[in-house]
């Protein structure tokens, strides 16, 4: 107690008594019979002495003795006794005090506490001693004990588990509802410290030793913490423990009371917000909050080395558009199956969002990373069937190493996903590793991708094609058979863009579906103008993985051969294996449209991928072309030769038109003839040609 005087605060705050009007303590004290200490109200000081003495509330027992004659003082202390035995619940005696010199007369009213140690007394000066005055004394008592009662009750039928701590007695009591959970044999027991302790898991003793240090200390009112206890059902409940006391004049702890709550609901709340906070919830892996944390504290050591990997689907998109978004989520989910099986030994693996994942992994060098991935990356390379759906997932990934590529999680996410955007369009499903080189390519590829953004919706103006001639041989003469129209972009914003980087690009940044759309509308229009000058040529369009997924592509082509007056058969659509790869039903349901339809489909860059012979057996190809790296070589290489008369032989078998890129010799194109090879393309016959060049050179070819 810090006042100068005594009030009815004190009594709430030291005693936990409530409802107790404060006009009935005007004149009162309480002693605390234990330290011979007394606490005096403001009146009850100005009964014994003139408040210009400077008298302040607090004082001995000795000193309040002295303020008596000699015959009170021995009734005082008399009462007091039987106070303290409890055999008397109340006194009330009429005691003579001295002040300024003239004795006084007062009644002191004194009754114990409940809570040991504290008696409280009430002075009334100039009384009546009439039946009323007593029925006012016996109804303050009533009032008084009516208060404790009422604190009695709160005690039993509070859902808390209240305590009281004697720290000077070391004995502890509780409400008696803890004794039906708590390991006790009965609310009120000595020896608290180390019983308390005991039915704390040890885990948990250190909070709570920690937290109530600030209070034995002197430093602290208050005390709060959170841990486990044991039950006496063997099971373990969270509580919160909290509570108030009280030091004497020196610091020193005496008492605390307070309430142990049961929060394991909130805990087991809590430990549901932790997981939607550090895990997802679709596939069951840590997210990118838990990265930070597990990285952060993984880079405290300054000798750590590791990888990150930031691994994504290739051309996730197309199966969340085609498919919907349950069997996309059943994909994200055999996955992390996938990761989890053969990317072993990591040190975490996470998804950022949507098919985004990283994988956190001791090794540190190219070779020992690329090591690690081969099981995984020839796994992946099997066709799989998945709710009755054949398909294949690829995966991209780029490496950052720590420490040379990033000491925080920050930047090893940022460098890991731009080692990730570097791939290249021929092979997109290698691994890359980050180079600080990256970033100037990076920044051009951005730069492109907000250009071409701007030409697109100008309505393409900086957009052309270019169409290479198709050579066909028949009876050794060569002549147009066709040609495959090439998309090129010019703009003095850029110079020095290559036909991968544009195409790779428009790929990345979803351009590629407007874009796709426009070259086809543009080559229909030009085999329409080649058909006007007495021409009957093939055009040859590319098509993208994602016009592939293009569930409107199908009856856009038509309509835009309806619109040139242009019969459809006049059409070659060339896709690559990548363009198929991710599903054979879309795929081979397009390819039947187009067939349908009456265009014709060429499997493009043949004999490069994994599974070329496959898509000849599954799906409606009408040509193939050979990829430019077996005709380059094929004069001196004879595998090459071989290969190339075992596919012209299964062409023929299959009804399927054969046509060699690259042919850029002389000695190549007489390979070709001598292999009965049909159909040709490369800079040997022509480089791609402008509109009117090529109508040029056709018209001299008559």
């Amino acid at each position: 107690m810090n006042n100068e005087y005594f009030n009815i605060k004190d009594l709430t705050e030291k005693l936990q008594i409530s409802n107790i009007p404060d006009e009935l303590f005007s004149e009162a004290f309480l002693l605390d019979y234990e330290k011979n200490t007394l606490l005096m109200s403001r009146s009850m000081v100005e009964v014994f002495t003139d408040t210009d003495h400077g008298r302040k509330g607090r004082i001995s027992l000795d000193e309040l003795l002295n303020y008596f004659t000699a015959a009170s003082r021995s009734v005082f202390l008399h009462d007091l006794a039987l106070l303290k035995k409890r055999k008397q619940s109340k006194t009330d005696s009429h005691l003579d005090i001295i002040k300024d010199g003239t004795i006084a007369n007062i009644l002191i009213v004194m009754l114990p506490l409940e809570t040991p140690g504290f008696i409280l007394g009430i002075v009334h000066l100039n009384f009546d001693l009439t039946h009323d005055h007593n029925l006012q004394l016996e109804e303050t008592i009533r009032q008084l004990r009516q208060a404790e009662t009422v604190n009695q009750l709160i005690l039993e039928g509070s859902t808390d588990y209240i305590y009281q701590l004697d720290l000077v007695n070391n004995v502890c009591t509780f409400s008696p509802k803890a004794v039906d959970v708590l390991p006790l044999e009965s609310n009120t027991f000595s020896n608290a410290m180390d019983r308390l302790l005991g039915f704390i898991i040890p885990e948990d003793r250190s909070v709570f030793l920690d937290s109530f240090a600030p209070f034995l200390s002197g430093k602290s009112k208050y005390h709060r913490a959170e841990y486990r206890v044991k039950t006496k059902f063997d099971t373990v409940i969270w509580i919160r423990c909290q509570g108030k006391g009280i030091h004497d004049e020196n610091g020193n702890p005496l008492m605390i009371a307070g309430s142990l709550i049961d929060i394991t609901e909130q805990k087991a709340y809590e430990e549901r917000l932790k997981n939607i906070l550090y895990y997802d919830i679709l596939t069951g892996l840590k997210n990118r909050n838990c990265f930070e944390k597990d990285m952060k504290k993984h880079l405290e050591d300054p000798s750590a080395t590791g990888s990150v990997l930031c691994i994504d689907i290739h051309n996730f998109k197309i199966f969340n558009e085609i498919f919907g978004r349950d069997f996309a989520n059943k994909i994200l989910i055999e996955f992390t199956r996938i990761i989890n099986l053969y990317i072993s030994d990591n040190l975490g693996v996470y998804r950022l969002e949507g098919d985004e994942f990283l994988v956190h992994i001791r090794e540190n060098t190219q070779e020992q990373i690329l090591e690690k991935l081969i099981p995984f990356q020839m796994y992946l390379s099997r066709e799989r069937t998945l709710e009755g759906h054949v398909i294949f997932i690829r995966a991209n990934i780029g490496v950052a190493m720590y420490p040379q590529n990033g000491r925080t999680s920050e930047e090893l996410i940022q460098n890991a996903n731009m080692a990730l955007l570097m791939r290249s369009k021929s092979n997109p499903h290698q691994t890359v590793f980050f180079r600080s080189e990256n970033l100037d390519s990076l920044n051009k590829k951005y730069i492109l991708e907000r250009v071409l953004r701007q030409d697109v919706a100008d309505g393409m103006k900086n957009f052309h094609l270019v169409f290479q001639p198709v050579i066909e041989v028949e009876n050794k003469t060569a002549k147009y058979h066709g040609a495959e129209a090439l998309l090129r972009y010019q703009t003095p914003d850029l110079e020095g863009i290559s036909q991968e980087e544009l195409i790779e690009t428009l790929e990345y940044s979803g351009l590629i579906l407007n874009v796709g759309r426009w070259v086809v509308k543009q080559s229909i229009r030009e085999c329409k103008n080649w058909h006007k000058m007495g021409f009957d040529l093939y055009m040859n369009i590319n098509i993208s993985a994602q016009q592939v997924s293009d569930k409107d592509l199908i009856s856009y082509i038509r309509k835009c051969c309806q619109d040139a007056d242009l019969e459809p058969k006049w059409l070659v659509f060339e896709l690559t294996e990548t363009s198929l790869i991710n599903n054979f039903e879309i795929a081979d349901q397009f390819c039947r449209d187009l067939r349908e339809m009456g265009a014709g489909v060429a499997l493009d860059d043949f004999g490069t991928g994994y599974s070329s012979f496959t898509y000849l057996k599954k799906l409606t190809i009408s040509q193939i072309k050979i990829d430019r790296e077996y005709i380059h070589q094929i004069s001196k290489d004879s595998y090459n030769q071989l290969f190339l008369k075992c596919l012209y032989d299964l062409g023929s078998n299959l009804g399927v038109k054969i046509c060699a890129e690259g042919v850029e010799t002389e000695e190549t194109y007489q390979k070709m003839l001598e292999m009965g090879v049909p159909l040709m393309q490369g800079f040997y016959f022509n480089p791609p040609l402008e509109s009117e060049e090529f109508r040029r050179q056709i018209s001299m070819s008559r």
